[in-house]
């Protein structure tokens, strides 16, 4: 993008008034219109506008806080005391805010209270976003996601996330924060899931045409497993001759899963009763850790209470928590360690949950992460379709679709070979990667095409020629590896 930038150009710059009626900030930008512009060029141009943009987010996180110091200030020298300035200083800055934004005071304070936490606590966040590295949601998730985190360790928590921050979506950047924030936490998770445990609760909030919000605070196994029930239920209904979408049916069984007795259950039939998978090796990609899946319950069997729940109660039980939504645990954790598990799509959670889901588990069955183990991670060109153990392994590995900026579940997605079998490719775990069925048919029809040059390290190529590299998601914390390879996604 070509251009001037008259009164913007940088933080050192001071901001000049003008006469034109864009004010201080007046400036001027050119760039050819965009009918005139190819596919290659209209897309080089969307990205300098999102630098663009984040240098916007930057200067206005910094004048916002800015403006709430001197309000504060401006109280105090119209003879306030500290404490009115303090109290007042902020409600009395949003009020100015607002109606320059045209949003309510509420939503004004709000991004105060950002500004204020990103300005004043992380400043290198702020400059990474200045210079166009990372998006506002980006910066914004580097610090709410700090919450608890030692004041001394917080630099070294910034630096981690902002390395994941340039290279990966918000959803994955919170996922891989929330794991390194475990590691750092000064008190332990299994005390602070008791404290929250004990606010969980079930809210409705009205809106408007006769509808209303409901939602419930529970613990993070109970709200996924809810979740993936809901999700099965629904996909299991999904057919040609349904004229409801996938989103209205997933309403429609939650609604009727609390308000009807359903004689029949996808998610609670034998079928779908899958074995647990249980003790892994002491070393590889994921050492020493064993991935078990929600027990499943089929029709008519005694429920087996919830952790947490006192045995035997009518109300308690995983009821129809299907057996494909992973947690992965560490082998010391099940013999009583502290390491926190890793439930999929979610993150943490403390070692005494994933102890008791494991104990739930119907049978274990080994995830083999090492050759010495007797892993199949590998059939060669004998079968095409991946055996089971091979097909989780993966999952595993993967967490979520491999498709750049995808976040939909591993254990949602198919199993695709990255050379494809017809072209020689092996059925092995570097050959083998998560993609959901959207981007399974991308690749199919030749839109994008892929390369695993090491297991779990996919580069994909996109239809104007773009290559973006992926990496499995790590069940601890660490920075993304390094792979000689263009910019990273």
């Amino acid at each position: 993008m070509a251009g001037k930038h008259s009164g913007w150009v940088s933080e050192e710059t001071a901001l000049w008034a003008s006469d034109s009626v864009m004010g201080p900030l007046a400036g001027q930008l050119s760039h050819h219109p965009v009918t005139k512009r190819d596919l290659e060029a209209s897309l080089e141009c969307v990205e300098e506008l999102a630098t663009l943009r984040a240098w916007v987010d930057a200067q206005e996180a910094k004048l916002l806080t800015r403006i709430a110091e001197l309000t504060v200030g401006s109280l105090m020298e119209d003879g306030y005391g500290t404490l009115v300035a303090q109290e007042y200083g902020e409600s009395l800055a949003a009020a100015e805010i607002g109606p320059v934004l045209r949003i309510p005071d509420a939503s004004a304070g709000k991004l105060i209270e950002q500004s204020k936490l990103l300005v004043n606590f992380f400043p290198a966040t702020v400059e990474a976003l200045q210079l166009g590295k990372i998006s506002r949601r980006h910066a914004l998730t580097v610090a709410q996601e700090s919450c608890g985190v030692s004041e001394q360790e917080i630099p070294d928590f910034e630096e981690q996330l902002l390395e994941i921050a340039r290279g990966t979506t918000v959803a994955k950047l919170a996922n891989r924060a929330r794991r390194l924030r475990e590691r750092m936490h000064p008190e332990a998770l299994t005390v602070r899931r008791e404290k929250k445990v004990r606010e969980r609760s079930v809210a409705v909030d009205p809106a408007g045409d006769g509808m209303a919000w409901l939602s419930a605070y529970l613990p993070a196994e109970e709200a996924y497993g809810i979740e993936y029930r809901i999700d099965v239920t629904a996909r299991a209904l999904n057919g040609p001759d349904e004229p409801r979408t996938l989103s209205q049916l997933r309403a429609d069984v939650f609604s009727d899963l609390l308000t009807h007795t359903c004689a029949t259950d996808p998610t609670t039939t034998t079928a779908n009763r899958q074995p647990a998978l249980g003790s892994g090796s002491s070393s590889g990609p994921s050492a020493g850790a064993s991935s078990v899946p929600f027990p499943g319950s089929s029709a008519g069997s005694s429920s087996v209470p919830f952790p947490g729940s006192s045995a035997g109660s009518s109300s308690d039980g995983y009821r129809g928590v299907a057996a494909r939504v992973f947690v992965t645990v560490p082998v010391m954790t099940l013999l009583g360690g502290n390491e926190p598990a890793e439930l999929d799509g979610y993150g943490p959670i403390d070692p005494d949950t994933a102890r008791k889901l494991a104990g739930h588990a119907p049978s274990f069955t080994r995830l083999l992460t090492h050759p010495e183990s007797g892993a199949v991670l590998s059939v060669g060109r004998t079968r095409y379709k991946p055996p089971k153990d091979l097909q989780d392994w993966v999952r595993v590995r993967d967490k979520t679709c491999r498709h750049p900026g995808c976040n939909r579940t591993a254990v949602r997605c198919e199993i695709d070979h990255t050379t494809p079998w017809s072209q020689g490719g092996e059925t092995c775990a570097d050959n083998l990667g998560a993609f959901c069925k959207r981007h399974h048919v991308f690749k199919t029809m030749g839109f994008w095409k892929h390369r695993q040059p090491v297991e779990g390290t996919i580069m994909s190529t996109s239809l104007t020629g773009r290559t973006y590299t992926t990496h499995p998601e790590p069940i601890h914390a660490q920075a993304p590896p390094q792979a000689p390879a263009p910019p990273p996604f």
